[in-house]
């Protein structure tokens, strides 16, 4: 199937800081939730009241926006959904992401494109039909789909039902579950959080030992993490997701980072771009090459191919935590900014800071801002190294905001400088 040349890239916006990241990387689209029914619920979010404010922010910068109304709903909390609709259609969102029919029903209703979400494991032709006939125009489909699966469903779409317009929205990078497309009950078991209702505990993510017999043919499995997968980065093989007819590639990450959402956005962009210029190979693996070193400076716990290439047979992580090839390390916090006279007033909390120093800013916003430090003034003279504790000025052109947190990234392994 030939490359399309819209392909969307959506990238996740936690809260305000992670929205301006993605923005700034270069998103077509950003999903994102409210204070309410959304399966981040421990993200940062947007109250229901800066609906209007936030989606008019993004449509400025030529985005789409997509509000995430994707857990599974209560009889106790039916009438929560009307409220939550009618300020999306007044905000003009382009679409709210479900799971549950409920909200489906509801949105239909109310003139609201509806996105399917991947809670639902949308996974063959019939289902996607089926949709179809109720007026779906796009389906996040199952994490479990081959790229071979794609390809079939949208053949038999086209040649068997004659459908040519339903949009497939695929996940191309980040956390994995162990359960079928995330609906897992160990949380709500375990500690009464529940992953379907957006508030996980992650108990996959812990060591257990596994004691496993059967006549001589029990499990051998390595390490601890029995429960704990790898996550997802389809960077190595990117054109081939997007030979399979694919409409948008979904970041997922609304609980992670400012830094980490425009690492991985702009990685993406990066490949996607030069992959539909048509780049040639050698130069396509050189951004491929650089894009992959990037997403493995930011939080992750080691890349598996998912399930587009075969099962992940084994592809457990070594460790729950962070793999990442550099740590954040927190500097100090912008006490104020004076545009006129290109000077932040900065308090290192944390650690020192030099002229030469790489560093990164981020904020509400801000988003996610890197700068290189050239020229530092303390009490009207010039220095070349501030200390932990001191007050300082830097003099750039870059614009700060008060609160905003600054840090550096340190390789692991290598001494503070």
């Amino acid at each position: 199937m030939p490359l399309s040349t819209s392909i969307e890239l959506l990238a996740p916006a936690g809260g305000p800081a992670q929205l301006s990241a993605a923005l700034d990387a270069g998103a077509d689209a950003v999903y994102f939730g409210v204070d309410r029914m959304n399966m981040r619920a421990r993200a940062t979010n947007f109250p229901l009241a800066s609906l209007p404010d936030t989606v008019a922010r993004i449509h400025r910068a030529g985005v789409k926006a997509y509000l995430t109304l994707n857990t599974l709903v209560m009889e106790s909390e039916l009438a929560d959904i009307t409220p939550i609709l009618e300020s999306a259609v007044q905000a003009k969102v382009d679409a709210v992401i479900a799971a549950d029919w409920a909200v489906i029903r509801a949105a239909i209703r109310a003139g609201l494109p509806v996105h399917i979400s991947t809670q639902l494991s949308v996974s063959n032709h019939e289902a996607l039909a089926f949709l179809h006939e109720l007026g779906i125009r796009r389906v996040v489909l199952a994490r479990e789909c081959s790229l071979q699966d794609l390809v079939e469903m949208r053949e038999a779409l086209k040649n068997q039902m004659g459908i040519e317009d339903m949009e497939f929205e695929v996940f191309a990078h980040g956390a994995m579950c162990v359960a079928q497309s995330g609906r897992c009950f160990m949380s709500g078991f375990e500690t009464g959080r529940s992953a379907s209702r957006g508030d996980c505990a992650q108990p996959c993510r812990q060591p257990y030992t596994l004691n496993a017999d059967r006549k001589g043919e029990g499990f051998r499995l390595e390490g601890e993490h029995l429960l704990s997968p790898k996550d997802l980065c389809t960077l190595p093989f990117l054109e081939q997701i997007l030979e399979a007819g694919i409409s948008s590639l979904k970041i997922e990450g609304r609980n992670r980072s400012p830094d980490y959402v425009h690492t991985v956005v702009s990685a993406y962009r990066s490949v996607i771009d030069a992959t539909l210029q048509g780049q040639q190979t050698e130069a396509l693996e050189t951004v491929k090459t650089e894009a992959i070193a990037s997403v493995e400076r930011v939080y992750n716990r080691g890349f598996s191919s998912g399930f587009y290439l075969g099962r992940p047979m084994k592809t457990w992580t070594s460790s729950p935590g962070n793999h990442s090839s550099c740590k954040r390390v927190y500097i100090g916090q912008v006490m104020k900014h004076v545009a006129a006279e290109r000077r932040t007033r900065l308090r290192l909390e944390s650690d020192g800071l030099a002229v030469g120093d790489e560093v990164f800013f981020e904020g509400p916003e801000t988003g996610y801002k890197p700068l290189t430090i050239t020229r530092l003034r303390q009490e009207g003279r010039d220095i070349t190294r501030g200390e932990k504790g001191d007050i300082i000025d830097l003099i750039s052109d870059q614009i700060l905001y008060p609160a905003d947190r600054m840090y550096r990234y340190l390789e692991r392994g290598r001494p503070r400088p």
